[in-house]
């Protein structure tokens, strides 16, 4: 992982870094498997992406992604949708929760969500009117990570140390808690995929903003 390219005056010329970019992609991939379960082309997209690994890398991110995409192939939707409604919005509560707030206070909309929401409006992101997600979701934060990597046509990509700074607070300081929830519950199947590759994912970026 490396720092984004410093930014010109005129934001909208900024050049992201292809690692960069390809950190984002992998945000948005997990934020869309953690808001909604997968259509069937999402998971023929998954199994057969060719970019995110080469043939002779044998890494332990790379191992875990083709077991992903394995299991992405061996699916189908509908298998997968059961599974997401199980595990992730049962009615009451959930087996397995996606929210910051309960691991880090251990319980929803606690004072971790009250934090978050007024860093993010300071940030001017404000939650979308039709959400049904509290900002705490993973899917949400990963959102926002890919838009402090990225940034859009009106605000530049963040300063690594920006990014370093919300992941560590709002990621990283429970995702691996959860990833592990995910993993362990007896709804899940395809999703501890998803978790094991979520999990060594965070990994990275953590790592990695130790030694940049």
């Amino acid at each position: 992982m490396t720092a984004v390219a410093p930014h010109n005056e005129d934001h909208l010329q900024t050049r992201v870094l292809p690692e960069d970019r390809a950190r984002a992609e992998v945000y948005a991939l997990l934020g869309n498997l953690f808001f909604q379960p997968p259509a069937e082309e999402f998971l023929r997209a998954i199994a057969t992406n060719n970019a995110m690994c080469n043939d002779a890398e044998d890494s332990e991110y790379c191992r875990v992604w083709r077991a992903l995409q394995n299991a992405a192939a061996a699916v189908d939707g509908e298998t997968v949708k059961a599974e997401f409604d199980a595990a992730f919005i049962s009615p009451g509560r959930q087996p397995v929760m996606l929210y910051g707030s309960f691991y880090l206070a251990g319980f929803l909309n606690e004072k971790p969500l009250v934090e978050l929401r007024d860093e993010l409006t300071q940030m001017g992101l404000a939650r979308s009117s039709g959400g049904h997600e509290t900002e705490d979701h993973i899917s949400a934060l990963c959102d926002v990570m890919r838009f402090l990597i990225l940034g859009d046509h009106d605000t530049p990509p963040a300063e690594l140390e920006r990014q370093r700074d919300f992941f560590r607070r709002h990621i990283g300081s429970w995702v691996t808690s959860m990833c592990d929830a995910v993993y362990n519950a007896r709804e899940i199947v395809f999703y501890k995929h998803v978790a094991q590759f979520a999990r060594e994912f965070f990994s990275i970026e953590n790592q990695s903003f130790d030694i940049a």
